[in-house]
């Protein structure tokens, strides 16, 4: 036996708010596809119907109409996704940078991971499945001679 779909009702200004998301060209496509998604379930569409129109699954369909029911706009939002941790902050990113802007040691051409770690003197030593330091992206930097 199918469930029923969770009825979507708007009230008029959540309503702007969502066909707002769905024309704005600045919108990210995946929240303009879940304003559709919510827009369409308010007019009593079938989450099949919806499905095939926006161009996704019916679960993801079911998956958007049921955390706009239970949460509103807030569930239209990205959850935080499960991940390593970073090992470094924005303070340390920016100690990192200040020191890149400065020429490498005598006799280096160019920064590296370990010439880095040895300058700022707090750094673990990566192991052999992370890189640490070397992580961070930085455009490379031609230094006067």
């Amino acid at each position: 036996m199918i469930p029923k779909a969770r009825e979507v009702r708007l009230k008029p200004k959540i309503r702007k708010v969502l066909e707002a998301r769905c024309r704005a060209p600045s919108t990210a496509q995946s929240q303009a596809k879940r304003a559709r998604i919510v827009l369409l379930a308010a007019e009593g569409r079938s989450t099949r119907s919806i499905a095939a129109e926006v161009g996704v699954q019916p679960r993801i369909v079911s998956n958007w109409r049921r955390r706009f029911a239970e949460q509103g706009l807030g569930g239209l939002k990205e959850r935080p996704r499960a991940g390593k941790k970073p090992i470094y902050g924005k303070a340390t990113n920016k100690r990192i940078l200040a020191l890149l802007d400065q020429p490498p040691p005598q006799g280096f051409a160019r920064w590296t991971g370990p010439l880095l770690a040895e300058a700022l003197g707090d750094f673990r030593r990566p192991g052999p499945k992370s890189r640490g330091i070397m992580d961070i992206e930085v455009d490379p930097v031609e230094w006067p001679s």
